[in-house]
């Protein structure tokens, strides 16, 4: 069995919706999947895409990433209760949002260990991924987080990041001797925002940076992601939601990056390896894939 992945399709987008549609519908029957979130704030577009998925892949594992958990309407009281029903319907059809021992009879078999997250923002101390930009709106009032996700009122002071990481709490427990791939939607560190250093390009930003006041950092992720991630010993672990690819090893965990994204950025360049399709990761015959 082969490990393949990928996260922010936004099936939204006519152009997105077709690349998934022309996935193989043989090439990929002994295979697996991992789906690291963004798919669609419209609940039926999100479950019609994920068994679309199902239907060419032999195992889908799959997290909600922010897009998902969005309220545009009055159908859901927060974004956490259509989280439950979410979560509720990936069980009953089988899309895989818990850990799962692949290739067992096989040399070299491996576990996939779904982390469910949210992002840290400065006020949560440590835990954030918060770097300081010049010029930034503290507020990040372009976020569109600010207004269409929506946590539980009758919780006071309702931490997401921590809420979500405590849902891993038995997949860390009940973790086996195999090798692990582990995936979130959200990051885990703050290199995976700006490559080999913890500085922004100056150049980079000069030719990518679109609104200078919008600072990612305040909602990129998370360090619960990355406490959990060392106590399950991944050797690698796949992540979404920043729109730009990547493939490196820090600290002896090699951090995946391999996302469709949108249209324009792709036309920018923004999104590079995706014209090559879904990203190989493991092959329970050979291993881990370059």
């Amino acid at each position: 069995m082969r490990v393949f992945s990928i996260s922010d399709i936004h099936i939204d987008f006519t152009e997105n919706a077709r690349w998934i549609k022309d996935i193989s519908e043989k090439k990929f029957k002994q295979d697996a999947l991992i789906f690291a979130g963004d798919a669609a704030h419209n609940l039926k577009m999100l479950q019609d895409v994920l068994l679309q998925l199902k239907a060419k892949f032999k195992e889908v594992f799959f997290v909600p990433g922010n897009h998902d958990l969005w309220i545009h309407n009055s159908d859901w009281g927060d974004s956490l209760e259509k989280f439950e029903a979410l979560r509720v319907w990936c069980i009953q059809q089988e899309i895989q949002i818990a850990p799962r021992r692949l290739g067992l009879d096989d040399k070299y078999p491996v576990q996939i260990i779904p982390l469910f997250s949210w992002y840290s923002g400065p006020e949560n101390g440590s835990d954030s991924l918060y770097v300081e930009k010049p010029g930034e709106d503290s507020e990040n009032r372009m976020w569109s987080d600010n207004y269409y996700i929506r946590w539980p009122q009758q919780i006071k002071d309702f931490d997401a990041a921590s809420y979500f990481a405590s849902l891993n709490e038995k997949a860390l427990i009940e973790k086996s001797q195999l090798p692990v791939i582990s995936f979130s939607h959200f990051l885990p560190r703050r290199e995976m925002m700006f490559g080999e250093t913890l500085k922004p390009d100056p150049e980079k930003i000069k030719k990518y940076d679109r609104h200078p006041e919008f600072n990612f950092s305040r909602v990129a992720g998370s360090g619960l992601i990355e406490k959990q991630i060392r106590e399950l010993n991944s050797v690698i672990h796949i992540y979404g939601h920043q729109h730009i690819n990547r493939d490196r090893v820090l600290d002896g965990i090699r951090y995946v990056a391999h996302c469709l994204g949108y249209p324009n950025e792709r036309e920018r360049d923004m999104v590079k390896g995706i014209e090559q399709g879904l990203k190989l990761i493991w092959d329970t015959d050979s291993g881990m894939c370059p």
